[in-house]
């Protein structure tokens, strides 16, 4: 028999209406059966009376992170519980080993380890297999999208040039076959290899299953900042040939820019959404944020190679990026087990000991460790200023584009739904009752059925989560509960692993995972959904 949980006394903030208003949640096994005020005779349910003040939202949606290892290894990314998220798009940049065959599972192993983590054995992983191996242990729901490098990959290892016609064939197959198994649409990582070598018209044509399956093309642009307006274009390019909607990941630039931008997308007929965190700061691998695409062009070991020619060290370093004041906004997070007490410093300040420039030194670090290093980079041209309107505009929904690997990750993957918070609604803190303690203020109740869209509803419906994201009768029983003190940010740059507060209560598919700041055990309610 299906349990019966009723959530009575809180203020709901649904993601459909205009403003929250108080409501009793009546839920049945995995669905919300009713709203409103909501009689029940003894026994018939377990009633949960929450505190006054208490806010009761759709379970978050993470539009981007990179949590694969996390769930096949324990099926729970508890920093993210703890902030409410009851489901995690993962398959991001284009790199993801879901679905990589066994040689670009291997590839990825050393490429894009300190994002990803590693897949042992480096085996073959499609989606369906992914589905296999986490069905039964998932304490929050999974969305995965196929992802273009890998799929590339595949088809062609790392081959620069444009694919040829049969390869274009079988990595459109593979698209199909993705979304087939529940993909819900297709990333691509255009500062990543081989994800970069894939031009416009290439990436539409292996991505025109999208359109009827009705699903997004998802990108990590081929620029940012100065260069987002020509990022976007290509972007709309795609989604316009393919016949889909586009979303742009972890976007940023200048607010000019980007209406423009979003004015084009507009004029093409091109459904555009994105995702963005409350922080100045990125996070990727260190190759990324240092080395120029020429010399990884060769994979790895060639890489490596290039990292150890004197005549390619000395290029890299009369280049801008390994000057001492590009590394000294280069944060380490993730350096070999021997060097774990430099992470959180700058490259810069990492360096002084040794003697060596800033440059020949993180050279050093990249050859010795096997490109198994990541960073963060601050990014001073992206200002607060920018932010807040980038995460209040209508386009935007959450993505804390989290990463779990290395001593010191960015702490955006524990505290990016709490920050968000507070910018919704102040301070995150309590709903403003009015004197007849009845009703919400409005301006608070509106406020909450911001936060509602913009850690939701925004992202089912760029993803077509169409049960999701929304509280409603007939949808599903993902919810999450703000203590009336409201949700707030722990975790730091020094400290990043440290859990949000503030959130009472969560359900996902109508069992309740999270109480009492711990997560319930063996509460296996996740699916991966479509």
């Amino acid at each position: 028999m299906d349990s019966r949980i009723l959530l009575r006394g809180g203020l709901v903030a649904d993601g459909v209406g205009a403003t929250a208003r108080h409501a009793d949640v009546l839920v049945e096994g995995h669905r919300i059966t009713a709203m409103g005020v909501v009689s029940t005779s003894p026994g018939e349910c377990e009633v949960v009376d929450l505190t006054p003040g208490s806010v009761v939202c759709p379970g978050f949606i993470d539009a981007h992170v990179h949590a694969e290892g996390p769930l096949l290894a324990t099926g729970l990314v508890e920093g993210a519980l703890a902030q409410g998220v009851t489901t995690l798009v993962v398959g991001q940049d284009g790199q993801s080993w879901v679905g990589a065959n066994a040689a670009t599972a291997q590839y990825l192993n050393q490429y894009f380890a300190p994002v990803n983590g590693r897949l042992e054995p480096a085996r073959d992983l499609s989606v369906a297999g992914f589905r296999a191996a986490v069905t039964g242990r998932l304490c929050q729901n999974v969305a995965v999208l196929a992802s273009q490098g890998t799929i590339r990959h595949n088809v062609a290892g790392m081959a620069v040039g444009p694919l040829q016609a049969a390869e274009r064939d079988a990595a459109r197959r593979e698209v199909e076959q993705a979304l087939a198994d529940g993909a819900v649409g297709l990333s691509s990582g255009l500062d990543y290899l081989p994800s970069r070598f894939g031009m416009a018209e290439e990436v539409a044509e292996i991505a025109r299953p999208l359109a009827a399956a009705g699903r997004p093309y998802v990108s990590h642009l081929r620029g940012y900042g100065p260069d987002v307006g020509a990022g976007l274009t290509e972007l709309v390019s795609v989604g316009r040939d393919a016949g889909a909607r586009v979303h742009a990941s972890h976007l940023w630039g200048t607010p000019a820019d980007l209406a423009a931008a979003f004015g084009a997308a507009d004029g093409a007929g091109v459904a555009l959404t994105f995702d963005m965190y409350p922080y100045q700061r990125s996070s990727t691998i260190l190759a990324s944020l240092l080395l120029p695409t020429e010399v990884q062009a060769d994979g790895p070991q060639g890489t490596l190679a290039a990292l150890r020619d004197p005549r390619q060290r000395a290029g890299l370093l009369a280049g801008e990026r390994f000057t001492e004041d590009y590394l000294r906004n280069v944060y380490l997070a993730c350096v070999p087990e021997d060097r774990a007490s430099l992470a959180g410093r700058s490259v810069a300040e990492a360096a002084e000991p040794s003697g060596q420039t800033a440059g020949e030194w993180v050279l050093d670090l990249l050859a010795d460790s096997g490109l198994d290093a990541g960073g963060h980079l601050h990014r001073p041209a992206l200002t607060e200023a920018d932010l807040a309107w980038l995460n209040s505009h209508e386009r935007h929904c959450a993505g804390s584009d989290g990463i779990y690997q290395g001593q010191r990750p960015h702490p955006r993957g524990y505290a990016t739904f709490a920050r968000l918070a507070g910018q919704y609604v102040a301070s995150s803190g309590p709903a403003s009752d009015s004197a007849d303690g009845d009703s919400p203020d409005g301006d608070s109740a509106a406020a909450w059925q911001s936060l509602a869209r913009h850690l939701a509803t925004t992202a089912a419906d760029a993803y077509g989560l169409r049960d999701r994201g929304r509280l409603a009768p007939g949808m599903a029983a993902d919810i999450c509960v703000i203590a009336p003190s409201g949700l707030s940010a722990t975790a730091t740059y020094t400290d990043p692993r440290r859990n949000a507060a503030g959130v009472d209560l969560v359900l996902v598919n109508g069992v309740i995972t999270w109480r009492d700041g711990h997560p319930v055990p063996a509460a296996h309610a996740g699916e991966l959904v479509c």
